[in-house]
């Protein structure tokens, strides 16, 4: 210190300053008129003693610099160690020099701030050491005049920690921020009287306001309500200061929610507000309900199942013995009656087919018909004893097509059944059939080409635009006692034969469903009309089924057309029939399995051995289950075709001439 005092007297004596220097005082801040001595004008301006040494022992860096060029002319020890230049070193530096150069243009415009008293402190300011380490500072400053030239005074702070704190805490909470808003279930955060803070992006988005929209408001006053729900998870944790959770349904906005809360407490224990969790459960429910009435279908499936299978043997029996009854009496009378019971029977078995088809669906077995007589007699069992009526409009040359006639009856059934209730006063419902040629996409998926359009059209309530796109929807119904399942159904079955159903719905007018069935090539009834019993034998056909009255009735039938009958009870007496058949040169034309056989072997694993024998023999499958795969696909089983259970001797015969 003394030898830098002795050096400074030395420069004084060589060069004595003549004008005063005009500047503020640097602990006051007011303006002063002094002289004083200076060095070379390479050397930093020597302030008065009393300043220097205010100035060398400030514990904030100070420097002072050419307003104009930015040279510096001044530096205490302090901002030396901050910077890590020496004095000297600094004096031949700028303001720029101790700046990033990638920051320096905010660096200057926050000094130029600082000069028009814009701003007081320029804040968190980046200092480059020698190094070439950054710290950085608030820096404030003060106007003098040295020598005649604006210089500044700056006095600077290191803030670096502060700022590594500040920007760490920024940071978290850009984090926090980010996560808050990234979360897809709701959060919210509340004080302690329900009042809403914030809500996290999901929250504002489900109910579909902004922040703006929530300042002031009360949680429940989002929902439409005026005051707290009565049960209320939040409510529960104000008075507890626990956690509580509950399921809610928001009738409002027709979705259940899954609603927990969390307190906010301060160190104290003290209940300073509420984190709120919601969550959309509105799918798991639904799928709660899909799943429980699943399981009650399967259940009701199974019962169906059985009791449609005893059911359609039983048929079976009774329509075989009805038919020979006709054919033997050649009384008119007798026979009309004959006929009333054959319909009866016809409805009791599409009956059965409905539920089954209800209750689990199903691959549909088709046969090639035409529809005009399908449908007659389908919206005829359909309507009757209702106060609406069906009026039918086939077009002439109606196209065949293939059909499961049980499948589209549930269809025709459905359909109608909703028309009736949507007509409460009665009326009439138009039922319309006629050939289509559809392009490419003129018909939602469907490709392109011939199809038979149905239509059904009544003049009831209509169906708003919300409902209409859910209508076909498992389980949604607006009946009090409905289902949801009649439509659903009917839409499966008919994507099932390769079709579509559309529907024109206006409230107030009516609903018109169109159904769209590919059309077939037309094909010649195989066996025609039934002809009496032909003088010699048709060939040997074996008939396996465990009930003896569906034996009987089948074998009646076929002996009646000049076959030769052989019964058996199940598989194992099949198969050993089979082999004495074939050993006594007596081989069967034709083999009918029962599907099902309770205690013994049924028809899958009977044809499985039998073709391991011969690949070539006619086997059918007959079962009550119509809507099992084995007798919607038979091929794919070893069988050479199927008929479901209970059929006519029609459809028997017509089966036996297709292959024999």
């Amino acid at each position: 210190m003394a030898a830098a005092k002795a050096m400074g007297e030395r420069k004084t004596r060589s060069r004595q300053v003549k004008k005063p220097i005009v500047g503020k005082n640097l602990s006051t801040g007011k303006n002063s008129s002094k002289t004083v001595k200076a060095g070379p004008a390479s050397a930093v301006a020597k302030p008065c003693e009393l300043t220097l040494a205010v100035l060398a022992g400030a514990i904030e860096g100070i420097l002072i610099a050419e307003k104009e060029t930015g040279k510096i002319r001044y530096a205490n020890s302090s901002i030396c160690q901050m910077l890590g230049f020496s004095s000297q070193k600094l004096l031949s530096l700028t303001i720029r020099d101790i700046h990033p150069a990638e920051s320096l243009l905010g660096v200057l415009e926050s000094f130029a701030a600082l000069n028009r008293g814009d701003i007081k402190l320029a804040a968190s300011i980046p200092c480059r050491r020698k190094d070439g380490s950054v710290f950085w500072a608030d820096i404030s400053s003060a106007r003098v005049v040295i020598d005649g030239t604006d210089c500044i005074v700056g006095f600077f702070s290191d803030v670096s920690d502060r700022k590594a704190a500040r920007d760490e805490n920024e940071e978290a909470q850009v984090l926090l921020s980010s996560v808050f808003n990234t979360v897809p279930d709701i959060l919210g955060i509340q004080d302690t009287r329900h009042g809403v803070i914030r809500y996290n992006k999901a929250g504002y988005s489900f109910l579909g306001v902004s922040p703006e929209d929530v300042k002031g408001k009360k949680c429940y006053n989002l929902i439409g309500q005026d005051e707290p729900c009565a049960q209320c998870a939040t409510s529960e944790t104000y008075r507890t200061k626990k956690p509580a959770k509950l399921e809610k349904y928001l009738e409002q906005m027709g979705v259940w929610l899954d609603v927990r809360s969390y307190p906010i407490l301060d160190h104290e224990g003290n209940l300073k507000g509420i984190i709120e969790h919601l969550r959309d459960i509105t799918l798991q429910k639904c799928a709660e309900a899909e799943l429980l009435k699943k399981e009650k279908l399967e259940s009701l499936a199974k019962l169906a199942g059985g009791i449609a299978h005893d059911f359609n043997n039983l048929l079976s029996g009774i329509y075989g013995y009805v038919e020979m009854a006709q054919t033997a009496s050649g009384k008119a009378e007798l026979n009309g009656y004959l006929d009333a019971t054959l319909k009866t029977m016809n409805r009791a078995r599409s009956l059965t087919q409905q539920l089954l088809t209800f209750a689990k669906g199903g691959a549909p077995v088709r046969k090639t018909s035409s529809l005009e007589r399908f449908l007659g007699e389908a919206t005829a069992f359909v309507s009757s004893g209702s106060n609406v009526l069906c009026a039918l409009d086939i077009a002439d040359g109606l196209w065949p097509c293939a059909y499961d006639a049980s499948q589209m009856g549930q269809v025709i059934y459905n359909i109608v059944i909703n028309a009736q209730q949507a007509m409460p006063m009665g009326g009439t419902i138009k039922i319309s059939a006629g050939n289509v040629t559809i392009g490419a996409g003129e018909v939602r998926a469907l490709p392109a080409g011939r199809y038979i359009r149905i239509s059904i059209c009544d003049k009831g309530v209509g169906i708003s635009r919300e409902l209409l796109g859910r209508i076909f929807d498992p389980f949604f119904t607006t009946k009090q006692k409905g289902s949801g399942l009649g439509l659903a159904t009917s839409y499966s079955i008919v994507d099932q034969h390769g079709g579509c159903i559309e529907v024109e719905s206006e409230p107030g007018e009516g609903s018109t469903f169109h159904i769209f069935l590919p059309a077939s090539e037309p094909t010649s009834e195989t066996a025609g009309d039934l002809v009496a019993a032909p003088a010699e034998s048709a060939g040997r056909i074996l008939i396996m089924d465990d009930e003896e009255v569906v034996r009987d009735a089948i074998g009646a039938m076929l002996q009646y057309h000049g076959y030769d009958i052989v019964l058996a009870a199940d598989g194992t007496e099949a198969l050993r029939l089979f082999d004495e058949s074939r050993q006594n040169g007596m081989p069967f034309a034709a083999m009918i399995l029962d599907l099902n056989i309770p205690g013994g072997m049924g028809g899958r694993e009977t044809v499985a051995e039998i073709r391991k024998k011969d690949v070539r023999i006619p086997v059918f499958v007959s079962s009550g289950y119509a809507d099992d795969a084995i007798v919607s696909r038979p091929w794919e089983y070893g069988f050479t075709d199927s008929i479901a259970k209970p059929f006519t001797r029609k459809a028997l015969i017509e089966i036996l001439c297709k292959y024999l």
